[in-house]
């Protein structure tokens, strides 16, 4: 085995790849260094199935759509005291998962939920804030469903005394996001006639009726992220870098005019 003077670790820790976790109303938080097993994000899609006399398929009636997180990462122990300390975060974590109570007539009343803010580079961070803030500014809601704690038995244990600290632990959540911001897609303006088609140079054309039609027909295809959330959930890049759907004017292009007439309707 290598030995180190210094921890290795320390490394992740100065390039920002530091887990980290915040409850809300407590103001409680603490950060693991990055040492990731696994991660996954789920997003599900609810539907409302309604079977109706003559159709051969059922209604689909939209309910929402949920975004889940999926976590595993090692906490290595440099030295004794590192592997105290990693005990001591693990256990803030674990309390985190816990409701405040307030003291009602002698009596216990739950009073908030312990919902959580998680921050991870630029990978996990509320979109609405974007990945520069700290977890408590930045992080992303919501709330840990689900919390892992087991030691590496194979990498034992620092044993002073009567007392054992591992010398790794594996910890893992499932966290389930509340965004605090709207997404989904905006409705798309008309798109206008170049000057050379309203002029007459190919077909006439009511200009009218050509924007009444494609409105309709991009009110659907609803091409444009709201401007909150175009972020979501990691790019940090316009959701429309690399669409023309929506653009309101088109120029005097026929690729692009022919482009614009495929994906908003087909011929005019």
């Amino acid at each position: 085995m290598v030995a180190f003077s210094t921890d290795p670790s320390d490394v992740l820790e100065s390039k920002g790849q530091v887990l980290e976790f915040y409850q809300t109303f407590s103001g409680a938080n603490v950060a693991f260094k990055a040492f990731l097993k696994n991660y996954s994000e789920t997003f599900n899609s609810a539907w409302t199935q309604s079977q109706t006399l003559g159709r051969p398929d059922p209604i689909q009636t939209f309910r929402g759509t949920s975004r889940s997180i999926q976590l595993g990462w090692v906490v290595p122990a440099f030295d004794l005291q590192d592997a105290e300390a990693n005990l001591v975060k693990t256990s803030t974590l674990a309390r985190m998962l816990y409701p405040e109570y307030s003291k009602i007539d002698n009596a216990s009343t739950m009073s908030k939920g312990p919902l959580i803010k998680i921050k991870f580079a630029n990978l996990i961070f509320d979109a609405s804030r974007g990945p520069a803030g700290d977890v408590r500014t930045s992080g992303l809601l919501g709330v840990i469903t689900s919390y892992g704690w087991s030691p590496v038995i194979d990498e034992g244990f620092f044993d002073p005394g009567k007392n054992l600290f591992p010398k790794a632990i594996t910890l893992s959540i499932n966290f389930n996001v509340l965004h605090q911001h709207t997404l989904g897609w905006e409705k798309a303006e008309a798109v206008q006639l170049s000057e050379r088609r309203r002029n007459g140079k190919e077909r006439k054309r009511d200009v009218n009726k050509v924007n009444e039609r494609r409105e309709a027909n991009a009110s659907n295809a609803a091409p444009e992220w709201g401007s909150d959330a175009a972020l979501f959930p990691w790019s940090a890049g316009l959701q429309r870098a690399n669409t023309i759907i929506g653009t309101n004017t088109v120029g005097d292009n026929p690729t692009i005019e022919q482009a614009n007439d495929e994906v908003l309707g087909g011929n005019d």
